[in-house]
């Protein structure tokens, strides 16, 4: 029995045909997560192919470690994004990987595209593929519940992931939830699900891992084991991921100037604290949750208190919203919408529509900037106001973009088409369009290393390199560009290592190169810490040649940088052109040298 997984099961929804094969050379070599995704979406997916075409695939893969080691409790799906045209990569915790694990697979590829809308069930060799019916269009957060009774075997060990109306009308950062609280977010994997008229994916593994077969030395691992959850339980670790979430940044952000507000123009936000971390710990937080595997309970959820009824004040449903930094940066701050329950508000509606969160909210702020500069008018949004700090405004918007109809190319149609076809309609509101390769930033206003770090990234997240973390870093003093090109893309190397293992990034600081050694080595995978390195530089060559070969063009970034992020404050002061065109330089160079592409 090997500790890598190596059974790839294969859905085609055209043919209704599924395969169970196991490719043991692809997993031992890449390790497993990213590493094996990004090799099969090259083995199944054309260059050319159409990202909502039935050429497309949609690729989920665990790690080695997943299950075994405390905090690596994540799935990598890959795909062609629908809202680059290139490399689509986005992560989930939850328990998918426990039940992908406990089925015996370390990845799923699905292709083609479905008859009608159906949803998927995995129990550990059995597949089925069902038609939908009364499924289709319905909010994910009542899915959820649906599924639940509808599929109810296999508690502890079943995931269900579903999409959500945005989704199936194909606005191209539809976003797939994953175990209620947990999300594959960015660049519309739900879109492609939608397109291939999957609405569900419910996964049940029944299968037990023995150790004994699986380790040469099951006392060395247990002392592997406990050192680590030690670090995480009885160390400051992990505290802060405890304690606030995530969410505890909106306040140290603002002091530094660096919290986006009202679409990028300010870089403070007057009524930060009422959208912080502790008062969210202090008004609004109902409990916390943990992923798989995990000791720290890292999500952070609401309760929102809603009333349904006017006949008694006991008319009040109870709604459970999962909320940290990124929904409340770019739903909070960005909209000018100071309230807590407020952002809840809008976070809910992001959730039941499945849509993500922080694409939805740059494209808010710009329509609410457009409307106020009467870029676009009453006309435009056939008589929906779309203000900085309304509330119900942007409740709206949300729900005439994720509710778009195909046939009538209007301003809602163009918003799930993303910043990009706005822009193309509505030119005069183009250089304060913040996004980069029609994929807008998270919700920091850092520096530099910030903005470089979402352009060269490989999917374009401030969790690829960490360049809003590399800026506060260097606050006050000065660095060549062809080092900081250098910091952040071999930071991006070794992430490629934890993200096909997969570790949790928040636990990013406690899994060195000598400790993943050390891991693997207690499964009895020999790897160097010098073997990982070059192994994270190999993946990131693949995926930076599969960018490339799906259509990426980093001239064409440079050429639609936005003005806004010459203007916008940020914790380095206002940016210079020249210093940007001097890292962009620094990283043209990069890629010819390190990466050996032809650009």
């Amino acid at each position: 029995m090997s500790s890598i997984p190596q059974d790839i099961l294969e859905i085609n929804l055209t043919t209704q045909e599924v395969q169970r094969y196991s490719r043991p050379e692809l997993f031992e070599k890449w390790i497993g997560g990213l590493g094996v995704a990004i090799n099969l979406l090259n083995e199944h997916v054309p260059p050319n192919a159409d990202s909502l075409g039935p050429e497309n695939a949609v690729i989920f893969a665990i790690g080695s470690l997943n299950t075994f080691f405390p905090i690596i409790s994540k799935t990598v799906v890959t795909f062609k994004s629908p809202l680059t045209g290139d490399l689509g990569e986005s992560y989930a915790g939850g328990r998918l990987s426990l039940a992908m694990r406990f089925s015996g697979l370390g990845a799923i590829i699905i292709k083609g595209t479905a008859e009608k809308s159906s949803y998927i069930t995995i129990v550990d060799d059995q597949v089925e593929i069902k038609r939908a019916g009364p499924l289709a269009y319905m909010y994910t957060t009542t899915l959820g519940r649906v599924l639940r009774e509808l599929i109810p075997v296999g508690p502890g060990r079943r995931s269900s992931i579903r999409i959500g109306p945005a989704s199936e009308n194909l606005v191209k950062y539809g976003n797939v939830v994953v175990d209620s609280f947990r999300h594959f977010g960015r660049l519309g994997c739900g879109t492609v699900l939608g397109a291939k008229k999957i609405k569900a994916i419910v996964i049940s593994g029944e299968k037990d891992l023995s150790l004994e077969e699986l380790m040469p030395d099951r006392r060395v691992y247990l002392k592997t084991y406990q050192t680590i959850w030690d670090s995480c339980v009885k160390t400051d670790v992990m505290k802060k991921y405890h304690v606030l979430g995530t969410a505890q940044n909106i306040l140290p952000l603002n002091e530094l100037n660096a919290l986006p507000t009202r679409n990028f123009m300010k870089g403070r936000f007057e009524h930060a604290i009422d959208i912080s971390g502790e008062k969210f710990a202090e008004a609004y937080l109902g409990r916390r949750v943990a992923c798989n595997t995990c000791p720290v309970g890292c999500i952070h959820v609401a309760i929102l208190r809603e009333r349904y009824g006017v006949d008694s004040p006991a008319d009040i449903h109870s709604i459970a919203v999962p909320y940290d930094h990124e929904p409340i940066g770019m739903l909070g701050s960005t909209l000018e919408l100071g309230n807590g329950i407020q952002v809840l508000k809008l976070i809910e509606q992001s959730e039941k529509f499945g849509i993500d969160a922080i694409t939805v909210g740059v494209i808010l702020g710009w329509l609410a900037e457009a409307y106020e500069k009467g870029i676009i008018n009453d006309s435009d949004t056939n008589a929906q106001p779309i203000r900085f700090g309304h509330l119900d405004d942007f409740i709206s918007v949300i729900k005439n973009i994720a509710n778009r109809d195909p046939n009538i190319k209007d301003l809602y149609w163009l918003a799930g088409e993303g910043l990009n076809a706005l822009v193309e309609r509505y030119s005069d509101g183009k250089h304060f369009a913040v996004c980069f390769n029609n994929n807008p930033p998270a919700a920091y206003s850092t520096g530099p290393y910030n903005v470089i770090g979402h352009i060269i990234g490989g999917r374009h997240s401030h969790l690829d390199n960490a360049g809003y973390s590399y800026d506060q870093k260097t606050i006050g003093k000065t660095v060549e560009p062809d080092e900081a090109i250098s910091k952040l893309c071999k930071e991006e190397e070794w992430r490629n290592i934890l993200n096909s293992l997969i570790v949790c990034l928040f636990a990013r600081n406690l899994y060195t190169p000598s400790l993943v050694s050390e891991c693997l080595g207690n499964l009895g995978i020999l790897k160097t810490e010098r073997e990982l390195l070059n192994l994270g530089l190999e993946i990131q060559k693949i995926r930076l040649k599969t960018k490339f070969q799906f259509g990426y063009q980093l001239q064409r970034i440079r050429d639609r940088l936005p003005r806004r992020i010459y203007e916008m404050p940020t914790g380095h002061g206002i940016l210079s052109e020249n210093s940007i065109k001097k890292l962009l330089d620094a990283y043209e160079d990069m890629l010819r040298t390190r990466y050996e592409l032809k650009i």
